[in-house]
């Protein structure tokens, strides 16, 4: 046990009742060990626990939003500055039309759109399509196939698609 630390005093008094202390003197018998002080109620919450509860909400409120509306979240994250361009079409009989994968992986869709679609395959960067048809922001293609492989159909985001003249 360590010794009692020494004081001006010899002996150590209550500050409430004036009672002598035990040794080590920590607190009175009487008047039971001080409390926790009280939180000031009109103190508040500081800016960063401010912050940080308003960050979380936010965040709450965008999950909601993007799960309630419906929003691709994929497409999102996609190269966001790129602008969609219209896709060209080809008039001349010399010159041949091209259109490419743009992205590292594409969904093709059995319809034109996210929430009741389902994904029939995925399409990798550089894949070259054909555009069947367009609808909307949605365009009909078929993959030309690689080695081993065989020619798929579905919809797919016009935006992931670059097209190219030959």
């Amino acid at each position: 046990m360590p010794p009692y630390p020494k004081t001006k005093r010899e002996y150590q008094y209550c500050d409430s009742c004036g009672m002598l202390l035990p040794a080590p003197g920590f607190y009175c018998v009487q008047c039971d060990p001080p409390g926790v002080p009280e939180s000031d109620p009109e103190k508040g919450i500081g800016f960063p626990q401010a912050c940080l509860r308003i960050t979380l909400l936010v965040l709450v409120f965008v999950v909601v939003a993007v799960f309630k509306l419906g929003i691709d979240s994929t497409g999102l994250f996609q190269e966001m500055d790129k602008q969609e361009v219209p896709l060209k079409v080809a008039e001349d009989a010399d010159y041949q039309m091209v259109f490419k994968i743009n992205v590292s992986f594409a969904n093709l869709r059995n319809e034109p759109n996210t929430k009741t679609s389902t994904i029939l395959f995925v399409l990798t960067q550089g894949t070259e399509v054909e555009v069947l048809e367009k609808k909307g922001k949605w365009s009909k293609i078929r993959s030309k196939p690689r080695q081993k492989e065989h020619a798929r159909t579905g919809w797919l985001v016009s935006r992931l698609l670059d097209s190219e003249i030959r």
